[in-house]
């Protein structure tokens, strides 16, 4: 196939996804947080993105087969009927829903303020402990660069971080309910709780040496925002995203990926633009790379239900279970890559039929829970919608869903684990409050 047949069906698969997204715009509404919507975006950007690429700063990238490409598009379509699905169950109760439209406020729940000053201790008292620990794997690495030497210890290494690696996801969930708190009840100590929430979450991730983390971070805020913040628009949502690219890729050059501290500005800017690059759309390559040359079905769940098969493993309810590693090898395409877009694992486990599945699965989950939060304006849907956010958004890198399960439960214990405290220490209060009015009458 040459050339010009390349750039004429990439062509045709970069409109398709285009006229996928103004489709499930136009038919949910034009609701921009619609999971339908994003899910569609989110491939259509990326897609446009490794077309445009392909003949600029990766013009070396191999050519992708037609069948790789009607995956992803297939995929997109059955994540989009999903969504669907739950949009039809959801539209049944029309006067609640046009209540909730006309509403802004959330469904009352309130964030006790003595809780949040506690959660907030625990995050900064917890801080130097992290830092500490990292600086031991950091040592181990024997590696100069102190990002690089830690990163590549945490990766490839023996070393592990201990404990308080566990104070990472604790302090992104106690930054959305903090968050939930502002936009709930704007004042200023909510303000100043906020802030110093974000900037002690914000240097947690910057010790992660992982940079998918300040995306979580941003989506969650950008979730809780729609739903909650009365001063939220796309335009603001939009310039975020664009400091956020120009963030992530100066944090790029300090973590020694795509570019040099010590190198010139104009090979600074080169390098961390390819790097870039090569993070958003070398992991359709790598898919269509994997097809093509070390692809078989397994049926064995091992990458997909990973976290089901080690703990089955660790019970010995399946002792001879081989549990499959997280980081994937690199392999040439020719840029080097390790991820393979949200396809790889569920194609390897039990084929294309399953993958379309699981992706008509997750678009009505995101669905039920976008509904859900948009009729209730409730705590806990808004923080699980607003999380799910960056597996979407992950999903043109690699999988974010099932592959990181445990991640997710560590998400939903800390959470469920505030959210109980925090509901009998307002109603704590509450009651209280009612017997000192009692009194006075």
């Amino acid at each position: 196939m040459g050339s010009l047949d390349n750039i004429f069906i990439e062509l045709i698969f970069v409109l398709l996804h285009l006229f996928l997204f103004i489709t499930n715009f136009l038919i949910t509404g034009k609701k921009i947080m619609h999971p339908g919507v994003l899910f569609s975006f989110t491939w259509f950007v990326v897609l446009c993105l490794h077309f445009i690429f392909s003949f600029t700063v990766l013009d070396q990238l191999f050519p992708i087969s037609i069948s790789t490409y009607l995956i992803i598009f297939i995929g997109t379509v059955a994540f989009c009927f999903g969504a669907f699905v739950q949009t039809v169950r959801s539209q049944k109760d029309v006067l609640e829903q046009n209540q909730i439209n006309t509403g802004n406020q959330g469904s009352g729940t309130k964030i006790n303020r003595t809780l949040q000053y506690v959660l907030l201790a625990i995050i900064i008292i917890g801080l130097p402990f992290y830092i500490k620990a990292a600086y031991q794997v950091y040592i181990a690495s024997n590696i100069d660069n102190f990002f690089a030497g830690l990163r590549t210890e945490l990766t490839y290494g023996d070393e592990d971080i201990g404990i308080t690696k566990y104070l990472v996801s604790f302090s992104i969930v106690v930054f959305a309910v903090n968050q939930y708190a502002f936009f709930t009840d704007r004042n200023n100590t909510n303000r100043i709780i906020l802030i110093v929430n974000l900037l002690v979450t914000l240097t947690y991730a910057v010790f992660v040496t992982g940079r998918g983390l300040f995306l979580m971070i941003l989506l969650v805020y950008a979730g809780l925002s729609f739903f909650h913040n009365k001063n939220f628009s796309i335009k603001k949502i939009g310039y975020f995203f664009l400091l956020f690219l120009l963030f992530f890729i100066s944090i790029g050059i300090m973590y020694g990926k795509g570019g040099d501290k010590e190198d010139s500005v104009k090979e600074n800017l080169y390098a961390a633009t390819q790097s870039t690059a090569i993070y958003l759309v070398s992991s359709i390559n790598a898919l269509d790379w994997e097809r093509q040359h070390q692809f078989h079905v397994n049926y064995n769940g091992n990458s997909s239900l990973r976290f089901f098969v080690k703990l089955g493993k660790q019970f010995n309810l399946i002792p001879n279970a081989k549990v499959n590693e997280l980081v994937q090898p690199f392999v040439f395409i020719p840029y080097p890559t390790n991820v393979y877009t949200i396809y790889s694992p569920y194609l390897k486990d039990f084929g294309i039929f399953y993958a379309w599945f699981m992706m008509f699965l997750f678009g009505f989950i995101h669905t039920s829970l976008y509904f859900k939060t948009l009729y209730k304006k409730d705590l806990r849907y808004s923080v699980y919608f607003s999380f799910l956010l960056f597996p979407l958004f992950m999903s043109f890198f690699q999988d974010q869903f099932l592959s990181l399960f445990s991640s997710w439960l560590q998400f939903v214990f800390y959470f469920e684990l505030i959210h109980f405290f925090n509901k009998i220490l307002v109603s704590k209060k509450e009651s209280q409050a009612i017997k000192l009015i009692n009194i006075q009458n």
